[in-house]
């Protein structure tokens, strides 16, 4: 799943960027709102965490263009403003969700999950390499491989399934640092190497292909 962050604190945007991350969400942020639209367009994102009050422009413009363009789109404001005015406002111009500044971290997750089940029914929750036998089913967060489920590790799934949720392009290395791995590696890149190694001895030697210097792809 891939999650927006639009927040203009930086040390609340960083510490629900990494405990994101940690449940192996894919996220982006954004420290202002024109950021957050430049970001929306550019990437499809299953739901966004909105601050109302960022600077040059503000949450309720950002939540009005992107109802403009997807209805579909979970949207959760996270904002200081409690009055029932202001609630009334952001779920009426097509807000999911709100939640009111101070929070608890496991709320917030908590409606997060909620909202994304309601995102996927349960024909659309699988993705399938047909070449390799591969199913991969994202809310058990399980990998099949011709009928049997093969043990992959928390950082091996998290970039498998990125790799197979962008199996249309090439993903670089740096991409799938940002988006998956919490780590302090001194060399990230060699250990991406190493996790790839790891999900081709258990899925298959085919199953991710490498772009020498530029990223990799999986087999469809």
């Amino acid at each position: 799943m891939r999650l927006l962050i639009c927040e203009d604190e930086e040390d609340i945007l960083n510490a629900l960027a990494k405990g994101l991350r940690k449940q192996n969400y894919y996220v982006d942020t954004a420290a202002d709102g024109e950021e957050a639209l430049e970001l929306y367009f550019e990437s499809k994102y299953d739901l966004i965490v909105l601050d109302l009050n960022m600077p040059k422009l503000d949450g309720i413009e950002v939540l009005k263009a992107v109802r403009e363009d997807n209805a579909d789109c979970k949207v959760i404001i996270l904002s200081a403003r409690d009055t029932l005015n202001d609630k009334v406002l952001g779920l009426d111009l097509g807000a999911n969700d709100y939640l009111v500044k101070p929070f608890h971290f496991k709320e917030l997750e908590a409606r997060i999950r909620a909202l994304l089940r309601t995102s996927y029914n349960k024909n659309d929750d699988c993705i399938r390499l047909e070449s390799q036998g591969i199913v991969l089913f994202l809310n058990k967060k399980q990998v099949q491989r011709k009928g049997e489920i093969v043990s992959l590790t928390p950082k091996e799934y998290a970039i498998f399934e990125y790799l197979c949720l962008n199996k249309d392009r090439l993903v670089s290395t740096a991409e799938l640092l940002e988006h998956n791995i919490d780590m302090n590696a001194s060399d990230a890149s060699s250990v991406i190497k190493v996790h790839i190694a790891a999900i081709r001895k258990k899925l298959g030697s085919d199953v991710i292909k490498t772009n020498r210097g530029m990223g990799y792809t999986v087999a469809t």
